[in-house]
Order: structure tokens, then sequence, then C-alpha cells
């Protein structure tokens, strides 16, 4: 048996090449000898190793980056790929490294992921093909798969309206400025599609108002201590009367909706009866687990990763690039126990 025989075989080369008599005998002497081929080093030599990159500003620290990550290998492997992860943790020039290594191990594409939903000065450089999840590029330059934050706005809203209420606050966090370079999207976009529908609903903006607050805890229970609170700046000790408060409000995420429950608990107002809370997010270990447990809005990580992940074999696999477009995905409205119907009727 030659050389060439042996290589036509192993490689998927044998039809018409190699009678079938022969491949029979080197397939029995290799299984003898206890040959496997060597795979990887098959993929290098034909510049296909079947690797993906991904990148992302905070797989340790975020509660989400898990789900993403999760939907990217799940996706990958159903292909029959493979995932190499970087984390950054916020570092820019830690990325383009990244991005270098990945071109160094033959990796084929990568997904670049955000945490929050950023829209990118700059992306790192790469000849690979390089597709985006929870962020855009500049000018559009890239295929990118986020949230639908605006429509997640309209359902929170539409969902309040359809059980009666009409006083209802949105607390709304902040978002890029000249102090947060690539700052988080997610708030006043959600916070446009929230006023949008009540302004449509014909309730005025004295009823249903916007107050800035922020992204944690804390920042969700000073802000609605503001709103229901009695004294200045709402800090008093006693709640405002019925038809001064609100008889919802809509945080701007879960963890702000947490720090509304314990305002609400600590002024002796009762989640949902005389207040609905919504979140948004649907956080692991948070949302199902606090009292009242939190009706939400839930981000679609894991399908953003799996979303970007199939575009980006798509392009592999073609030799494609991909279309420089943004894709939204919806949020699933999850109902659990802290909205209930308007208390005034």
């Amino acid at each position: 048996m030659s050389v060439t025989a042996v290589s036509f075989v192993f490689n998927g080369n044998d039809v018409g090449n190699i009678a079938p008599a022969t491949k029979v005998r080197i397939l029995d002497a290799a299984k003898e000898l206890g040959y496997t081929p060597d795979g990887v080093a098959r993929s290098l030599r034909k510049q296909k190793t079947h690797m993906l990159g991904i990148v992302t500003d905070a797989i340790a620290s975020s509660p989400f980056a898990g789900r993403l990550l999760a939907g990217a290998m799940d996706a990958a492997a159903g292909r029959g790929y493979a995932m190499l992860a970087f984390d950054s943790r916020d570092h820019r020039d830690l990325e383009q490294d990244a991005v270098t290594e990945f071109s160094r191990r033959k990796v084929q594409g990568v997904v670049y992921a955000t945490m929050g939903l950023r829209e990118m000065s700059t992306l790192p450089e790469t000849t690979l093909p390089l597709l985006l999840a929870n962020c855009t590029g500049p000018d559009g330059s890239h295929f990118a798969v986020i949230p639908d934050e605006v429509n997640a706005g309209r359902t929170a809203a539409r969902y309040l309206l359809g059980l009666g209420h009409r006083r209802i606050t949105m607390l709304s966090g902040p978002g890029p400025g000249k102090r947060i370079k690539d700052g988080n999207m997610a708030g006043p976009l959600r916070a446009k599609g929230f006023r949008n529908v009540l302004r449509g609903a014909g309730v005025p903006a004295t009823d249903s108002p916007i107050v800035g607050a922020g992204w944690s805890i804390d920042a969700g229970h000073a802000a609605a201590l503001a709103v229901l609170g009695d004294g200045p700046d709402g800090q008093g000790r006693g709640r405002r009367p019925v038809h001064q408060r609100p008889t919802a409000i809509f945080a701007v995420n879960d963890r702000v909706a947490t720090g509304v429950l314990l305002a609400a608990a600590s002024l002796g107002l009762r989640v949902p009866d005389d207040l609905s809370v919504l979140g948004l997010d649907d956080q692991e270990q948070l949302a199902a687990n606090v009292v009242p447990s939190l009706t939400t809005l839930a981000l679609p990580h894991r399908q953003m990763g799996s979303r970007a992940v199939e575009m980006l074999v798509d392009a592999v696999e073609s030799g494609t690039r991909p279309p420089a477009r943004v894709e939204l995905l919806p949020l699933e409205l999850i109902v659990r126990d802290s909205v209930g119907p308007n208390p005034s009727g």
C-alpha cells in the first residue's frame, strides 16, 4: 500500500481513486495498529480549524454573560465548531490582543459581545469575519444582533395600561454621555418606547414621569423613596397620598426594581396591592426569588449569542461577508407576582 493510497483514504478522497478492497485493507491495518488520523493537523493544512472566537467585556463579572456565552457555544457545537472565549474586563487594548491571538490560532471568525447595549466607536481590527452581539458598530458597518429595547418600553407601557394604571413612573438608567464612553444605550431606548405609548394613550407626562435613577439596587431604592415618600425629595418617613403617587413603577432593570420593592416595604406599601412593580432583565438568582417575585421583561441574551454564531458560521462556510445590518430580537414578558390591577379601579 502506498503513502498516497493511505492519504486518499484518511482525507476522504478515496472515491474514484482507490479500489474498495484496498480501502478495506488500509482501514483494517490502521485498526490493528491503533492509528487514528490527526484531525487538527488535517484541519490546519486545509485552513479549516472549525474554531470560532468570542470576545466580551464582562464574562466574569456580568450575571448575563453566562447566558450569552452558553447560547453562542451551543450554536457553535450544533454546527460542528468549537469556541475560544476571551474576557477583556472592558480593557480595549486587550480586545485587540485577543483578536490577534485568535488569528494566530487560525480561528475562522469572531463574535464581539458587550454586556450592556452599546454603540461602539471602534472595534478590534481583523481580516476575520466579525459579528456583533448586544452592540452596534460604527456607522452600521457590521452585522449586529441586539434586543429590541424600544419595543420593550412599549410592551411595558401597554401591559400596565391594560391593567388600568394611568399614573405610571419609569425609573430609567443613564445613557451614553460625554463622561460615559460607549455608554449603555438601553435606558433611553426603553424610555422612548414607554413614552410613545403613554403619549398615544393620552396619558399626561405629569402622570407618567420618567425619573433618572441608575442601574443598581441602591439607585432604585433612593429613586423610589423620592417618588413615593412624603418628605423633601421624598425622603420623609411617610408616604405620599394615593392621588400623589404612582400606582405602578416600571424599572429600567431588575436590580432597580428590587430597590423599589425595598422602598415600598419601608413605606408600608404592599406590592402589588398598593403598587405594581415591573422590572426588566429576568436576572437569574434575583427576579424569581425576591418577594414578591418580579414580573419582568426577559432580555434575549442566549438568543443573541446563538443568532450571532449562526450568522457567523453561515458567513465562514459561504466565504461571504456578513450583511451589514442590525437585527432586533424581542423581549419576553415574564408574569410573576409584582404587578396587579390599578388599586383605584
